[in-house]
């Protein structure tokens, strides 16, 4: 197990997300883990959102804002990601990103420096969950399995075995590093499905490890651009070797997977997370 110091760097781009920013920005300032620094990526909002984060920068110093148009969600995440390397992050450091109507349970970096330890991972998600519009947490899925060859060849995905959730997955600098410029560059064109990209490629490298603890989660209220732009982000979907099956189809391999997946998070819970060998 690894005993070298890790910070958690976050990224959150953001474009007119002033209706839930605080209540994200608040989740990450109440973590029990102090070591972080965030980079808030705003892509020329004018609804308010850059006023919020200079109010937050002015009691939290770990908050930093970059402003500047972009060519859309991912361009402005790998804006924040060259920000990380350029503050001085290590391979062994961890990265997240955070959309700006989303959540973090104010265990996350604590129980994910754990997890990332124990596992010995590259890259370590949670179990998922879900918030509605008032903030209310109203679900918790189960989860314990990610078999790598799946995630490799697409089949993570709302069309098929269902998402790997944004919110609540880690991963290292050093994985983020082993990314080539042309995949970056696809990633950085793309308006809703690059996480989808993104997944795919880390599990090229190494495995994905899923800690049993509820870590972060997404909020639906409605117009989330992934709901909002639901065409769009299957033909991206398509575009870029999602498996997908027709709707009364898909329900079996995922009615499968997540009973499985289910199964191998119980089996996780008769071993909490330590930092003892």
């Amino acid at each position: 197990m690894t005993k070298t110091p890790r910070r958690f760097f976050l990224v959150t781009p953001v474009l007119n997300g002033a209706k839930y920013l605080s209540a994200a920005l608040a989740s990450i300032d109440a973590q029990s883990c102090g070591d972080w620094t965030h980079f808030v990526v705003d892509g020329g909002s004018v609804d308010g959102t850059q006023d919020i984060v200079r109010k937050s920068i002015e009691s939290e110093p770990r908050r930093r804002l970059i402003e500047g148009t972009d060519r859309g969600l991912y361009d402005g995440l790998f804006k924040g990601f060259e920000a990380i390397q350029a503050a001085g992050a290590t391979d062994n450091d961890i990265c997240l990103w955070l959309n700006a109507d989303d959540y973090l349970a104010p265990w996350a970096f604590a129980t994910m420096r754990l997890a990332f330890d124990m596992y010995g991972a590259e890259w370590v998600t949670g179990q998922p969950g879900q918030w509605d519009a008032e903030g209310r947490l109203v679900l918790i899925e189960s989860r314990g399995w990610y078999p790598r060859w799946f995630i490799a060849h697409g089949w993570f995905n709302i069309g098929c075995l269902g998402s790997i959730q944004q919110e609540s997955t880690f991963f290292t600098l050093r994985l983020l590093r082993r990314l080539t410029p042309e995949i970056v560059e696809t990633i950085r064109g793309m308006r809703l499905a690059g996480d989808f990209l993104l997944w795919r490629e880390f599990a090229c490298f190494c495995p994905l490890y899923a800690a049993p603890a509820l870590i972060g989660g997404f909020r639906l209220h409605g117009s989330n651009l992934s709901t909002q732009g639901a065409q769009t982000y299957l033909a991206e979907l398509r575009q870029h070797g999602a498996r997908l099956f027709p709707p009364a189809l898909a329900r079996w391999p995922r009615f499968a997977y997540r009973l499985m997946a289910a199964i191998s998070a119980v089996a996780k819970t008769r071993r909490p997370l330590s930092d003892k060998p």
